[in-house]
């Protein structure tokens, strides 16, 4: 009898396998590099992905016949397998708040919604930090009771929650699909673009609602390890600046289009929330206040106060230059980013508090000291030439 069940299991297994349609339980791992693996070849696109994955314990394999291991990297990964493996790429980039089980916090929520055992650290460490919610538990298993598959922009969601990066005040995707992406989701969508974490598929679609396979998430948890334990502070990746002619502002919606100068469209989205400034003076009238038909170069991003009374407070703003023209203000904030980065505060006549990213490539004629009038032309929110 044991014979005939174990026989039974395997065919199983195999079966099931072959469907290409189970999740496995993400604790229930083997293999320690992409060459354990009898399912991935060294000419497959994702074999530097799945090796650093599998060799830092974030996403293994699983035992087949003969004492081999299999990856499965075509398989899809549920909700249940991406809570684990975003904390396992925290955990190996020494990133984790905490590593306390706060299982019995959930216990009753982890019932309700049917939470598989194994995964109630990951997912009670998500809820904990504010990664997902509890709402959100609700589609981690269908009316049968299955575990289902984690969508992408979900997992762009819970990725860039994961991060810890700052959201950006405004947005332009290159995605066709872009209007198909929720509107609750697409600002971290963004995120993940700007830093190189998801890109879209070589057609530029985004495929919002489709899953993720396995030698995809690989590749997603070895980005997200390089971005939170190497990256220093980016301004190409934390700040966006188009030039070209502004030809329509919908208030209502707060979008701008505008036409590069290839001729091209692009349509920025705004958050509301994000302040106006127009030739380096603060405009309360919002998008009222821009012209159509006029060149232009936009550009945005999250600033931090450094006289804030919270560091992780931001301050979101969008520049909309229309000329070429020296400014002048008092220099009231400098943040230090990095060795080559700083960030601005500048109080203008109006008493307008604008921010500008000061980086290598700026011109200065000494020390920049707070409290010093200075005048300075920019480009966009970029200091080409300040004294």
């Amino acid at each position: 009898m044991k014979i005939l069940r174990k026989r039974i299991g395997i065919l199983m297994a195999a079966f099931i396998i072959g469907l290409g349609l189970f999740f496995f339980p993400c604790n229930f791992v083997y293999g320690m590099g992409a060459s354990d693996f009898t399912d991935v070849t060294a000419d497959y696109w994702g074999y530097s992905y799945i090796d650093f994955s599998a060799g830092q314990g974030i996403i293994n394999g699983y035992p087949s016949e003969g004492g081999t291991y299999q990856f499965l990297p075509e398989n899809l990964v549920s909700r249940e397998e991406s809570m684990a493996m975003l904390y396992r790429t925290l955990n190996a980039a020494g990133k984790l708040k905490s590593d306390e089980d706060y299982t019995e916090e959930y216990t009753e929520i982890f019932a309700e919604h049917q939470i598989a055992e194994w995964a109630h650290i990951y997912v009670a460490y998500g809820l904990k930090y504010k990664m997902l919610t509890e709402a959100e538990l609700g589609g981690f298993t269908d009316e049968a009771g299955l575990r289902t598959a984690a969508p992408r922009e979900q997992v762009a969601l819970w990725t860039a929650k994961a991060m810890g990066r700052k959201l950006s005040p405004a947005y332009s995707l290159i995605y066709i699909d872009k209007d198909s992406i929720s509107a609750d989701m697409i600002t971290y969508v963004d995120l993940l673009y700007r830093h190189g974490i998801m890109q879209g598929d070589d057609r530029k679609y985004f495929n919002p609602s489709d899953g993720i396979k396995r030698s995809e998430f690989a590749a997603i948890c070895k980005r997200v390890y390089e971005s939170t334990n190497f990256e220093s502070y980016s301004a190409d990746k934390e700040i966006q600046s188009f030039r070209g002619t502004i030809v329509s502002v919908d208030s209502g919606s707060s979008k701008i289009m505008l036409t590069q100068s290839d001729g091209t469209g692009r349509m920025i989205q705004i958050n509301p929330k994000t302040q106006i400034v127009i030739d380096g003076k603060v405009t309360y009238n919002g998008l009222r206040g821009i012209n159509i038909d006029s060149a232009a170069i936009i550009a945005w991003g999250a600033f931090y106060d450094p006289n804030g009374s919270n560091p992780e407070d931001t301050v979101l703003q969008l520049h909309v230059i229309t000329k070429a023209a020296t400014m002048t203000g008092l220099l009231t904030g400098i943040e230090r980013m990095d060795s080559k980065t700083s960030i601005l505060k500048i109080e203008n006549s109006d008493e307008d508090i604008i921010y500008y990213i000061l980086d290598e490539e700026s011109l200065t004629d000494g020390t920049l000291k707070k409290g010093k009038q200075v005048t300075f032309i920019a480009d966009g929110i970029r200091i080409l030439e300040i004294q």
